[in-house]
């Protein structure tokens, strides 16, 4: 989300700094252009009150007007930094996830958010990345609503439908009997691909010709890998991996799944849509009932039932013509949540 505010803000209105906490970058070559980056040298969790003091130092040095912060952590250290500041500046915080979902999973997860409570009230603003997420911030944190702006993340429209076309090598993708589903993300618990796994053994009884691809690496994935054995699916499931550009494969599949137990704003189901494929998803909190209009530009279904998933898959796989409309339908949705679009609401929050 950073790297797209730095690369699309005009260089001649704003002088952006990166300050991160553990020395390694993992996408400094997506930076469009020079930009000074700062690693304050994190080793571990016991590293909280260096790195308040470090980000002060930092803080008096550059002299910002602005300083934004990413996730819970990084959001308590910029507080309490800002707090004993010899310079006052505009202190914008951001929270991805659903907090009643990802704290009680936390370890010292009394003490975070107990730090959270104390702590994001002083901030100007709170970006949230979906409207759930602002009423959680307001009824557990006690947060004034005002204080609160919700702000969709934005998607590189241009940039994923270029990168869609690349050529991919599958044999799923050569069988042109084939119907192709494709799930996406980290093979972590969260994410649930075991119910997927579970919905395309049901749908596979209704449609020989479904096929499933899941990219993305993880902890569960020998544990994923045993369930399609269990199921008899195995023959028609591929774990691919990770991929550099999922987009060039996504764009291929006939439909896009994301069977969460929950999201902040699950970016991959706007680049779905703007690769052209229809989506289902969970109506997990929080972020896909934003996007989604059931029936109309994708399909949504309760959190956890593999039956309701199935009969979702069943039924754009056994339409065309309904995946055609809702293709359509998707590829207009996530035109509001460009960049061209989403950037001038950050830059008001800037003033």
């Amino acid at each position: 989300m950073f790297l797209h505010l730095i690369n699309y803000l005009d260089g001649n209105k704003y002088d952006a700094q990166l300050v991160l906490f553990e020395d390694k970058i993992d996408y400094q070559d997506e930076l469009k252009f020079p930009v000074k980056i700062v690693c304050l040298g994190k080793k571990n969790r016991w590293d909280f009150f260096k790195l308040i003091l470090k980000l002060r130092k930092v803080t008096a040095r550059f002299q910002p007007d602005v300083v934004m912060s990413f996730l819970p952590y990084a959001n308590i250290i910029a507080v309490i930094a800002g707090t004993f500041s010899m310079r006052k500046f505009r202190l914008i915080l951001c929270e991805h996830s659903y907090p009643r979902k990802y704290l009680p999973l936390s370890r010292l997860r009394h003490l975070r958010k107990w730090l959270m409570k104390r702590t994001y009230r002083k901030a100007d603003r709170i970006v949230t990345v979906s409207k759930s997420i602002k009423s959680v911030l307001q009824e557990d944190f006690s947060i004034q609503p005002e204080k609160i702006v919700p702000i969709y993340n934005p998607v590189l429209l241009e940039t994923i439908r270029n990168k869609s076309e690349e050529c991919i090598e599958h044999p799923f993708f050569r069988d042109q009997n084939a119907q192709i589903i494709i799930g996406a993300g980290r093979l972590i618990e969260l994410k649930r691909f075991d119910l997927l796994l579970r919905a395309f053994s049901a749908a596979k009884r209704g449609c020989e010709n479904a096929r499933l691809i899941i990219l993305g690496k993880g902890e569960l994935q020998k544990e994923l890998e045993d369930l399609a054995l269990q199921l008899n699916v195995s023959k028609w499931v591929d774990f691919v991996g990770y991929k550099s550009n999922p987009y060039a494969w996504i764009s291929k599949a006939d439909i896009f799944v994301l069977s969460s137990d929950y999201e902040g704003l699950p970016c991959v189901i706007l680049e779905a849509m703007a690769c052209g494929v229809p989506v289902v998803s969970t109506d997990c909190p929080s972020g896909p009932g934003e996007i989604i209009t059931n029936g109309q530009n994708g399909f949504l279904v309760p959190v956890s039932d593999d039956r309701a998933l199935a009969d979702a898959l069943l039924t754009l796989l056994k339409n065309k013509d309904l995946r055609k409309k809702i293709s359509a339908e998707g590829k207009k949705r996530v035109e509001d949540f460009g960049i061209e679009k989403i950037l001038p609401q950050y830059e008001e929050l800037f003033m």
